[in-house]
């Protein structure tokens, strides 16, 4: 048998195969055996000792601070739990204790630089977070330093930055108590977490800038205080307050507490059932934005103490505002109490400045809040105040800005009222319309009003004092269109009913508020329907003793000019009789009238039917001046019919 070169070519190949498939198998082989005495010594706790002793004296010494662990448990390849941690900050103060702390790490990623964590466990833990006056920068800022592939500006004994980063996925936390004291920016917290499930997607404490998935937190104490404005504004870069954001957040048996002593207010929640979806809060610019608010069974207490602005001054401002912005709201059997200042609360009456409201429902969407604007689309308010007053349904569109309140598609319910409206006044200044009612342009489409002297009173108690609210009883309704600014309000189909049978139905122009006395009145059809019953019950103390209402009056009036300058005509039906006027007076005093009555009956008017009887005739006058002492007039009379001291005279 001859063999070719082709053939000892080929089995040298096959040969070489052979032994390079040898090679690598063995090199498999011992790694896999190295893998496998590597797992079954590190679980070794003599072999654990000296992988703690030599990370603790790694860390230290990368980071020139004390690191101490009181035992470590390592399951070969992920998990490492470790008990009494205790890492100090350059001050030698705690910067982290923990009584146990669980780690699912990457271990041979940090051959690679990288320190990747699939999950951290801390139970009985304490996090102590600050800066100082004098030094802007966090007491962890040396941890960025060692382990951060980017640093801020360090002082020049810290070591140089490294190559390291950083990623966590999940945090599991029990019995935490977290303290963040930021002197240089003016912020203090305080937080007790009994447990809370965390998923994470950006830590970055070097930019502050905190970015979770889900949050589901039990037994939350929260205080939070801002102390001073702080020194932001003096441009250091390096002061950066935290940006907090999650796509869910569950916050159930907790109570959160915010003061500020630069804008005056203090704002303590106390959450039984809470979820907030995609919540955003940078405290850096002070701003605050909500997808949707879920909150039930819980309460929330407002007390703003700012220092009470006497009118025509100006208010001093903070230098940042916060805005706040929830597209969605519910809120279900909560409290709500709203305080302003220290005033004492006022008992049985409509209490603005100290408000409690009990079983408080609020469906509500695109609030917005800021200094300059707060708006909200109200779906559904109900709630019983202090006093057990109810408010059983509110929705609007609400806004509120310096100068303006708009409240659109208002429907507002008590138990005896209600308003069915849209409105928007305008004003210079919200402490003039309150005092004084002045404002610049008002438009009032009035659907439907009808409101309970009773419910009237309890928010304006100083009405009493007028007759018409006496009966606490009585209900008005009303409809109609005002508008245009106070020195020129119109008014169409205005319309109200009130008492047994009284209705004013008018269209007016008015101009020249709040001078009433030398203001412009156009009443082009005024329709007026009443009788005695509620004449005497609205204005009893303000009609003539020597004069008789009676039982039913119909008045057509139409008037133009000013009080003491006009032109009228007036047609009057009554039980007693009928009489047409037709009068103007000019601004000289010369005045012109002319009156028709057709069967009145005087006597029954003037309360003396012995001397007076009824009276039908036609009388027109003519002279000038109001003053009854010196007015100079005269009057042309044709009577019909006058019954006068027990004789009934005709023509």
């Amino acid at each position: 048998m001859t063999i070719t070169v082709s053939d000892k070519i080929n089995m040298s190949v096959k040969s070489v195969i052979r032994i390079t498939i040898k090679a690598i198998f063995w090199v498999v082989l011992i790694f896999v055996l190295l893998f496998l005495t590597v797992a079954l010594l590190i679980q070794k706790p003599s072999i654990q000792t000296k992988i703690v002793h030599y990370a603790t004296s790694f860390i230290s010494n990368k980071t020139n601070t004390k690191v101490e662990i009181g035992s470590v448990s390592i399951a070969f390849p992920k998990s490492i739990v470790l008990e009494g941690l205790y890492l100090e900050d350059l001050n030698q103060d705690t910067l982290v204790y923990a009584g146990k702390a669980k780690i699912n790490i990457a271990l041979y990623d940090l051959l690679k630089s990288k320190i990747a964590i699939s999950s951290f466990g801390l139970e009985n833990a304490t996090v102590k977070l600050h800066s100082t006056l004098a030094d802007p920068l966090f007491n962890y800022n040396f941890l960025l330093t060692a382990f951060g592939d980017t640093t801020s500006k360090v002082k020049s004994d810290t070591l140089s930055a490294s190559k390291w980063t950083f990623s966590l996925d999940d945090i599991s936390l029990e019995n935490i108590r977290f303290t963040y004291h930021d002197e240089y920016a003016g912020m203090n917290v305080f937080a007790g977490i009994k447990s809370a499930e965390i998923a994470v997607d950006i830590l970055d404490p070097g930019k502050s800038i905190y970015r979770f998935d889900e949050m589901v937190v039990n037994g939350l104490t929260a205080i939070v205080r801002r102390i001073n404005s702080g020194n932001i504004s003096a441009g250091n870069p390096e002061s950066v307050l935290p940006k907090i954001v999650a796509n869910n957040i569950q916050i159930s048996n907790s109570s959160i507490s915010f003061a500020d002593s630069i804008g005056n207010l203090s704002i303590n929640a106390i959450l039984s059932e809470s979820e907030l979806e995609n919540f955003s809060i940078d405290l850096q610019t002070e701003l605050l934005n909500i997808e949707s608010i879920n909150l039930q069974k819980s309460q929330i207490r407002y007390h703003d103490f700012k220092p009470e602005i006497p009118l025509g001054s100006v208010a001093a401002t903070s230098e940042n505002d916060w805005q706040v912005s929830v597209k969605s709201i519910e809120m279900l059997d909560n409290v709500f109490v709203y305080k302003i200042g220290n005033n004492p609360e006022l008992k049985g009456l409509f209490d603005p400045k100290n408000l409690n409201f009990n079983h408080m429902d609020l469906v509500a969407t695109d609030f917005f809040y800021s200094s300059n604007l707060t708006k909200a689309s109200v779906k559904e308010f109900s709630a019983i105040d202090q006093n057990n007053f109810a408010f059983t349904h509110i929705e609007t569109d609400f806004s509120m800005e310096a100068n303006s309140i708009t409240t659109n598609k208002l429907k507002f319910t008590t138990v005896n009222s209600s308003i069915n409206a849209d409105f928007n006044i305008q004003f210079s200044s919200l402490n003039t319309l309150i005092d004084s009612l002045e404002f610049r342009h008002m438009d009032l489409d009035l659907r439907n009003l009808r409101f309970r002297n009773s419910d009237l009173l309890y928010f304006n108690p100083e009405l009493i004092a007028q007759p018409f609210f006496k009966n606490r009883s009585n209900i008005t309704t009303a409809s109609g269109k005002v508008n245009g600014s106070l020195n020129n309000l119109k008014a169409k189909n205005l319309s109200v009913k009130t008492g047994t049978n009284t209705v004013l139905k008018t269209d007016f122009i008015i101009k020249g508020l709040p001078e009433y006395e030398t203001a412009f009145y156009d009443f082009p059809n005024l329709k007026f329907i009443s009788g005695k019953k509620d004449l005497v019950t609205f204005a009893g103390p303000y009609l003539p003793e020597n004069i008789e209402i009676p039982e039913n009056i119909s008045l057509e009036m139409a008037f133009k000019g000013k009080i003491k300058e006009f032109a009228t005509t007036a047609n009057v039906t009554s039980s007693f009789g009928a009489a047409n006027i037709i009068a103007s007076i000019d601004p000289a005093e010369n005045f012109s009238g002319k009156v028709i009555m057709s069967s009145l009956d005087v006597g029954l008017l003037l309360k003396d039917t012995v001397m007076y009887g009824p009276v039908s005739l036609t009388a027109e006058a003519i002279g000038q001046g109001l003053d009854m002492n010196t007015m100079k007039a005269k009057i042309k009379a044709d009577a019909s019919e006058i019954y006068l001291n027990k004789y009934n005279y005709h023509n």
